[in-house]
């Protein structure tokens, strides 16, 4: 006949040696659905997108920056596999896109995906554009303010113009990269 303090002991040594196995699935289920994300990211089919999503989150952000990737011609070049980083997952996608081209770089962007409950919670992400796309940025506030007052109006808080918004900031890349030359 067991003890309780005995039982009890059995219990926890049990779930010692299950809570990795359960980490890791639940891990490797987070890993898939933001792989799953990724690739929606990137297919630019915002209903889709939206289907990952959960409906009760704040993912204006994420929306605008699929249409504006899909509008600066965003290609993936180096898609590394996502990874756990501490209490999310972390997906570094190198991209080829119409600024890097026009600027002479090119950008990586990392996706931090929350999850819960098999639902993607949250999306945040970096670039690591060089100072030159933050020169660019300045020179179209100087140079060509209507670009931020008309198509980039409210860039990525709530602007409805994205494409629009990307296609300008390629053309104004054009004319900064034209006005740096010698003689200009």
């Amino acid at each position: 006949m067991m003890t309780n303090g005995r039982c009890y002991l059995i219990v926890a040594v049990l779930l010692i040696a299950i809570n990795p196995r359960l980490a890791a699935a639940d891990d490797d289920g987070a890993i898939q659905l933001a792989e799953k994300f990724i690739t929606t990211f990137y297919s630019w089919d915002q209903d889709k997108l939206q289907s990952l999503l959960t409906s009760d989150g704040n993912h204006q952000a994420i929306t605008y920056y699929q249409r504006w990737a899909e509008g600066g011609n965003y290609a993936i070049k180096i898609r590394r596999p996502c990874v756990v980083d501490q209490d999310a997952i972390s997906c570094a996608i190198t991209v080829t896109d119409d600024f890097g081209r026009t600027l002479g770089y090119t950008a990586t962007d990392t996706f931090t995906v929350r999850v819960s409950d098999a639902q993607i919670t949250a999306v945040t992400f970096t670039a690591d554009d060089p100072p030159i796309f933050e020169e660019l940025q300045q020179w179209i506030a100087a140079e060509r303010p209507e670009v931020f007052t008309g198509p980039c109006l409210d860039l990525f808080a709530g602007g409805t113009t994205p494409e629009a918004c990307a296609q300008a900031v390629v053309a104004s890349a054009i004319e900064f990269m034209a006005s740096r030359e010698p003689g200009q």
